[in-house]
C-alpha cells in the first residue's frame, strides 16, 4: 500500500466463517465525526463513474459492502487513488479534497458515512471551481 496523504484508513476487524462474514468498525462517531447521514452507491455500471466534486465543510468516510471501486482524491495538485474492497478497511475523507468514484465492480455497493445533512451550497461542483477554492484557503 502506498503512503496516503489526503486518506485516512478506517480499521475494520472480520470475523469469518461458515455462516458467512462480519465486518466490525466501532466509535466510528467519537473518532471523526457525529453521522449526520447515511447513504450507498449500488447498480453502478463497471464503465460509469461517479464524484466528481468536493465539500466545504463535509467529511466522509467510505466503505465497499461488497464488490470493491477505486477511490481517488486531490488537494487542486496532487492525486492520489485507493481500491476499496469489501470486507477490509474504509476510508476516511475530510472536508476540502476532490473525489472521484471509479472502477466499480459488478456487485460494488458502496457505503457513505457523512458529517451533514445534504447542503447543495457545500459542494463545488468544478475541479477548476475546486483549486480557486483551495487557493483562496478557505477551507
Amino acid at each position: 500500500m502506498t503512503d496516503l496523504h489526503f486518506l485516512e484508513v478506517v480499521e475494520v476487524d472480520l470475523f469469518k466463517d461458515q455462516r458467512g462474514c462480519l465486518v466490525v468498525s466501532e466509535s466510528l462517531n467519537s473518532a471523526y465525526f457525529e453521522v449526520k447521514r447515511i447513504y450507498y452507491i449500488s447498480s453502478t455500471p463497471t464503465e460509469e463513474s461517479r464524484g466528481f466534486h468536493a465539500h466545504k465543510k463535509l467529511k466522509q468516510l467510505f466503505f465497499a459492502v461488497s464488490g470493491s471501486f477505486d477511490l481517488k482524491v486531490s488537494d487542486g495538485d496532487v492525486f492520489e487513488t485507493v481500491k476499496v474492497n469489501a470486507e477490509s478497511n474504509g476510508y476516511f475523507l475530510k472536508n476540502g479534497f476532490w473525489r472521484e468514484l471509479s472502477n466499480f465492480s459488478s456487485d460494488a455497493i458502496v457505503l457513505v458515512l457523512a458529517s451533514e445533512n445534504y447542503d447543495a451550497q457545500d459542494y463545488i461542483k468544478t475541479f477548476d471551481e475546486f483549486k480557486e477554492w483551495r487557493k483562496r484557503g478557505a477551507y
